[in-house]
C-alpha cells in the first residue's frame, strides 16, 4: 500500500509542526513577560498606552489590584437599614490613576461653603461620590459654583436607587432641597428589582463582608492564572474583526426605577431629573429625555458621555468628566 505523505513530505510537516511549537513557546513565554510588565508598571502608576500592556493592565486592575472604597474600613461605618455610610471626617482613597481625600460631614462628602437658597441633592453610587477625584471636583460641587445653589451630595459608593433614595430621606435634608439630581447606573437593577431593605443582622453580615477586604491565596493564584489566560489570547483577539457590542438597552431597568420612584411620597413635589453614566463605553440604547410620562415631576437627561470622560483603567468620570456632568445639569435646570 502506498504511503499517504512521501518521505520528503512527511519532513516538511515535521519542520512546519517543529516550528508552530517553538512559535507557540515563544507567544507562551512573551505573554508572560507582559503579565510581569504590566503588573509591574501598574505598581509604579504607569499606564503606557500601548494596547497589548494597557489591556492586561485593565484586566489586572479590575480582577485584583483595584481598591474599593467602601471595602476600606477606615472609609465607612455600618448602618442598619443601608449596610454602610460614609464616615463623618476626612477618608483616604488612592489607585494607580488618582490619590483623592474625600472630606464626608452629616450633609454628604464636601462641596464647598453653602450658599443662601433653594438646594439641590445629588444622589447615585460611585460616579456621583467622586470616585476618582477631589471634593472640589465632583460635579456636585461644580453644580453648586457654576449654579450658586447649595448643592448636597448624599451619593454613595455602590448604592442602588433604592438605597439612595432612603439614605436622602435618613439626611433629613428633603427640606432644604427643591431638586434632587439622580445618576443612575446599569448595576443598579438587580437592588431596584428586589426593592425591599434586608433586615439588621443580615446587613450586618454584608458589612463584615464588604468590610474584610482580605484576597486569599487561592483567589489570587486564580486570578494569575485568568490573566495569563487574557494576556496570552489577546494577539488572536486583536486579529478578529467582529461587530462592536451593541449599547445595552434600557427599557429592562425604567419599570424597576419609576417603581422605586413612585414609592416614596417625599419625592412628589421635587424636581426629579435622571441621568446615567455606567462607565466607559457602556451606553445606553433607547434611553429617555425629557419629562417623563408617568410621574411629570421626573426629568431625563442624556449626558452623551464618551470614552473622553473617563479614566482609562477605572472605568469612572474623570475630572473633566465631572465638568462635563455639572454642566450638563445646570442646563437642564435651568430650562
Amino acid at each position: 500500500m502506498k504511503p499517504l505523505l512521501s518521505s520528503t513530505s512527511r519532513q516538511r510537516l515535521v519542520q512546519v509542526l517543529g516550528l508552530a511549537l517553538i512559535a507557540l513557546a515563544f507567544h507562551a513565554m512573551l505573554s508572560a513577560v507582559v503579565l510581569v510588565a504590566s503588573l509591574v508598571l501598574l505598581q509604579m502608576n504607569i499606564t503606557p498606552d500601548l494596547p497589548w500592556i494597557s489591556s492586561v493592565q485593565q484586566d489586572l486592575y479590575m480582577r485584583a489590584t483595584r481598591s474599593i472604597w467602601q471595602n476600606q474600613a477606615n472609609c465607612v461605618v455600618f448602618d442598619d437599614e443601608l449596610i454602610y455610610k460614609p464616615k463623618i471626617g476626612t477618608c483616604q482613597f488612592n489607585n494607580p490613576e488618582f490619590k483623592t481625600t474625600l472630606n464626608f460631614s452629616a450633609e454628604g462628602r464636601f462641596t464647598g461653603g453653602k450658599p443662601a437658597g433653594p438646594g439641590i441633592a445629588v444622589i447615585g453610587d460611585s460616579h456621583a461620590m467622586g470616585w476618582g477625584v477631589q471634593d472640589e471636583e465632583t460635579f456636585a460641587a461644580g453644580l453648586q459654583k457654576l449654579s450658586g445653589r447649595p448643592v448636597y451630595n448624599l451619593a454613595v459608593s455602590s448604592y442602588g436607587t433604592v438605597r439612595e433614595v432612603l439614605r436622602l430621606e435618613k439626611s433629613g435634608l428633603l427640606d432644604k432641597v427643591d431638586t434632587i439630581v439622580i445618576q443612575y447606573c446599569n448595576n443598579d437593577l438587580p437592588e431596584n428589582r428586589r426593592g425591599q431593605i434586608t433586615g439588621i443582622d443580615e446587613n450586618r453580615k454584608k458589612f463584615e463582608k464588604i468590610t474584610q477586604g482580605e484576597k486569599s491565596f487561592s483567589g489570587l493564584l486564580r486570578m494569575i492564572r485568568k490573566t495569563y489566560s487574557f494576556a496570552f489570547s489577546f494577539p488572536f483577539k486583536r486579529m478578529k474583526t467582529k461587530a462592536a457590542k451593541p449599547p445595552e438597552d434600557f427599557s429592562p431597568h425604567y419599570a424597576p426605577l419609576m417603581a422605586v420612584l413612585a414609592s416614596h411620597a417625599s419625592l412628589k413635589n421635587k424636581r426629579v431629573l435622571i441621568f446615567y453614566s455606567n462607565g466607559n463605553r457602556r451606553q445606553f440604547r433607547a434611553f429617555p429625555t425629557g419629562r417623563d410620562k408617568l410621574l411629570p415631576n421626573v426629568e431625563f437627561i442624556d449626558m452623551s458621555l464618551d470614552a473622553g470622560d473617563f479614566y482609562r483603567l477605572d472605568d469612572h468620570l474623570t475630572a473633566a468628566g465631572h465638568r462635563k456632568v455639572a454642566e450638563g445639569i445646570l442646563r437642564a435646570i435651568r430650562q
